[in-house]
């Protein structure tokens, strides 16, 4: 037996015996180092021999391959079959395969490493910053923060915003046995706002105002910081009830405000951050008590605040606005006369208040100080002609106003050789004409009138003149034959 392996070990292996030296394992996971030749050892007593051949074949590949490799191939060899065939004294001499074990963790990382697996915040102090990422010094030792976490929604602030400002993070990963420490600051700042926004909606509940730092101004209202990363939105008619103008002339950028969460958006079932803001809500409302120091007929001044394509708004007192109909503007003006421009001070009279629909009702024409309708002078009969004051022309007549509050319409029809364009020209709005009246409507409060001295083919005065007539002519006649009864002799 050992004659056998000396002069198999002193023959220097053929190019079949090395192929088959080499189990699949070998060849498939070896480094080069591995594979590299090796010298002949010298021969050496037979026992030695299996060990070393034991050795060499178990030694070199890891766990898993070597135990794939014993349980696919035979032994090739004369020597690993003897070696297989040992008793167990010699097979436990077998030298187990070596694992390679992680380097310890520098002792400078072990606090990081428990934050990491309990999922506890870390302080840390932002100390400069690289084209990655920001260099952070937590727990007296420097770490990495990548600008992509700094923020949500990878997009940071100009880095040096962030510098020797101290914010909270969270660990994300230990490499290189804690000489590399990545942090993230994404889970504080959503911590943050879950908070802030717990707390907005809270306050929202409880009507109770929230405070905040104005970052931008816009056209249409301003943006408020709440803190937390949270912001909302005052929209411009929700500034001020006391003062009116640009949202830029009222508020001003970094200005501290408070307001009123009046609501908070929801997107998919969940809160959003999107909130609106009222500061207006926080002062007093004009309408309960200021508006009841305007009655309807007495005269007001005010300030144009806005036009509108239906009339003028006025300003009477802060925060409380009246409206001029344009049918209710002077007769012959117009509102892009100068002295309605917005700014300009105009006087009139308040037709209507009323506090519940938030709404004044202006006059630029004088209001009478009683319903002409009621007590409708005796001027004002069928057949009668007065003066008035063109109002308007209309494709269907022109209106003429006979005194505040009591207008009348003479028909287009009624204006000989005048069509439309004519009647416009020659019946301008201001212009005093003579007219007489046609008919009189108190149920419908209408006056029909007609050019003076029309040839009215019997009017309703008429009628009425001659029916009273008729009725007191048949009562004479039955009282006269009453009385002659009587003075029959019986």
């Amino acid at each position: 037996m050992t004659e056998t392996n000396d002069h198999a070990l002193a023959q220097p292996p053929s190019e079949d015996e090395a192929a088959v030296e080499a189990t699949p394992a070998e060849t498939e996971t070896a480094t080069p180092e591995e594979t590299a030749p090796e010298e002949t050892p010298p021969v050496e007593p037979e026992t030695h021999l299996i060990e070393a051949a034991a050795t060499e074949v178990q030694a070199e590949p890891d766990v898993e391959t070597a135990a794939a490799a014993e349980a696919e191939e035979p032994p090739t060899t004369e020597a690993e079959a003897e070696a297989g065939e040992q008793p167990e004294s010699e097979a436990e001499v077998e030298v187990p395969p070596t694992v390679e074990e992680a380097p310890p963790l520098a002792p400078s990382a072990v606090p990081f490493a428990a934050a990491l697996e309990a999922k506890n915040p870390v302080e840390g102090k932002v100390i400069g910053w690289n084209k990655g990422g920001f260099h952070i010094v937590s727990e007296g030792v420097t770490t990495f923060c990548p600008r992509s976490l700094m923020e949500l929604g990878n997009r940071p602030k100009p880095p040096a915003q962030y510098v020797n400002n101290t914010y909270t993070f969270h660990v994300l990963e230990i490499k290189e046995a804690g000489r590399r420490i990545v942090l993230t600051r994404r889970p504080a700042i959503r911590n943050e706002r879950k908070r802030a926004l717990d707390e907005i909606r809270a306050k929202q509940e409880s009507r109770e105002p929230v405070s905040g730092k104005v970052t931008s101004v816009t056209d249409f209202g301003a943006f408020v910081d709440l803190g937390g990363g949270i912001g909302g939105l005052v929209h411009r008619t929700q500034i001020s009830r006391t003062r009116s103008g640009e949202p830029a002339d009222l508020l001003k950028v970094g200005q501290r405000v408070e307001a009123v969460v009046t609501k908070i958006e929801k997107k998919n079932g969940k809160r959003s951050s999107r909130i609106s803001l009222s500061m207006k809500a926080l002062e007093a409302d004009p309408w309960k008590e200021t508006a009841k120091s305007f009655t309807a007929g007495e005269q007001f001044k005010g300030k144009v605040v806005r036009q509108s394509e239906f009339g003028l708004f006025v300003e009477l007192a802060p925060g409380l606005d009246g409206l001029v109909h344009t049918s209710q503007l002077p007769i012959g003006k117009s509102m892009s006369a100068p002295e309605f421009a917005v700014g300009e001070e105009i006087e009139g009279w308040v037709v209507e208040v009323a506090p519940r629909r938030r709404r004044i009702a202006l006059s630029l024409r004088e209001v009478p100080a009683s319903d002409p309708w009621k007590d409708l002078g005796k001027q004002y009969v069928e057949g009668a002609e007065v003066e008035g004051k063109v109002e308007q022309v209309s494709r269907f007549g022109i209106f003429v106003q006979l005194e505040p509050g009591l207008t009348g319409l003479l028909p287009m029809s009624a204006v000989k050789g005048a069509d439309g364009n004519l009647a416009r020209r020659a019946y301008h709005p201001g212009r005093e004409i003579k007219v007489m009246i046609e008919s009189i409507d108190r149920k419908r409060r209408r006056l029909g009138l007609a050019p003076p001295g029309s040839q009215l083919g019997g009017t309703k005065t008429d009628y009425k003149k001659y029916r009273q007539r008729q009725k007191e002519s048949s009562g004479l006649n039955v009282m006269a034959a009453a009385f002659a009864k009587l003075q029959q002799p019986k």
